[in-house]
């Protein structure tokens, strides 16, 4: 149970700021008492294509090879590619628009034709953690000499 709770505190903490300087270096030595209340819903395993796994760089480079591109036209292409969608991704003008509906065309093709059609991939449940509290309490020297005892 008590990796169970060190698990659901880190999750529950994981987008928490740490305020450290750089270049210092901390020690601690606290004790501290950690109160948890609350409900955790453990949801069930899913199946979904296999869109995380898919190793990128080989995958592009069997392509390449594949298709019978020019490995410096491919690059070129693909820097080109890059540069305008992080340099044009906020923009809002009726090209950039339209270049994006012919995207996201080719993305739900892509989807569609490709992805849906791979083999499933077994997703564990996720872990909701919306309804727990916790609560860190410093602990008093006089209840770590009577814990002590």
């Amino acid at each position: 149970m008590c990796d169970n709770i060190k698990a659901l505190i880190a999750k529950a903490w994981k987008d928490e700021e740490v305020n450290l300087e750089p270049g210092q270096r901390y020690e601690f030595d606290e004790v501290l008492m950690v109160h948890v209340t609350g409900t955790v819903t453990k949801q069930g395993d899913t199946s979904c294509s296999p869109t995380v796994s898919i190793p990128l760089i080989p995958t592009l480079a069997l392509f390449w090879e594949k298709s019978g591109i020019a490995q410096d036209h491919a690059l070129r292409m693909l820097r080109e590619a890059i540069t305008d969608a992080m340099s044009s991704g906020k923009d809002t003008s009726d090209e950039i628009q339209a270049r994006i509906k012919h995207v996201e065309t080719a993305i739900q093709t892509v989807k569609e034709e490709l992805l849906d059609k791979l083999p499933k991939q077994r997703r564990a449940g996720r872990v909701v953690t919306k309804d727990l509290r916790i609560e860190v309490l410093p602990v008093l020297d006089d209840a770590l000499v009577t814990a002590a005892a």
